[in-house]
């Protein structure tokens, strides 16, 4: 009786472990179909995925050259500024230069116009004796 008793319990423990087992063998199985799925659309999109990201790659690398390049050309640019503002500076020291000297040479002609109208007005005033113009002398 406890052999009976023992294969009872035994195929008792075969019954719940097939009743258990069955349908966890049926979700791994779909679980490895998914698997196999998400491999199989995986390799399809990777090769496009790639190429994308080296597309993305080649404009970036463009886009770079030509940021270099602007750089390249501010700089130029920059430094042309600074050439016209030293250019800019030397000529406003020249005209400085050649206006300071303009004045004291208009000065000193309208100096010697005032002596001159001065020696002329006073040799007007005084009259000779013989009833021409002449100097205090």
């Amino acid at each position: 009786m406890i052999i009976e008793i023992e294969v009872g319990v035994i195929a008792v423990a075969v019954v719940v472990l097939v009743g258990f087992g069955v349908p966890i063998l049926i979700q791994i199985k779909k679980t490895a179909e998914e698997s196999a799925c998400f491999l199989k659309n995986l390799n399809n999109e990777i090769p496009i995925l790639l190429k994308e990201a080296t597309g993305i790659l080649h404009n970036l690398n463009e886009a770079t050259g030509d940021l270099r390049q602007g750089t390249e050309k501010a700089k130029l640019l920059g430094e042309a500024i600074g050439e016209i503002g030293e250019t800019v500076n030397q000529v406003h020291g020249a005209i400085r230069t050649g206006a300071s000297s303009l004045w004291l040479n208009a000065n000193g002609l309208l100096a010697g116009v005032r002596a001159a109208v001065g020696v002329l007005a006073r040799g007007a005033r005084h009259d000779h004796p013989d009833g021409g113009q002449g100097s205090d002398r």
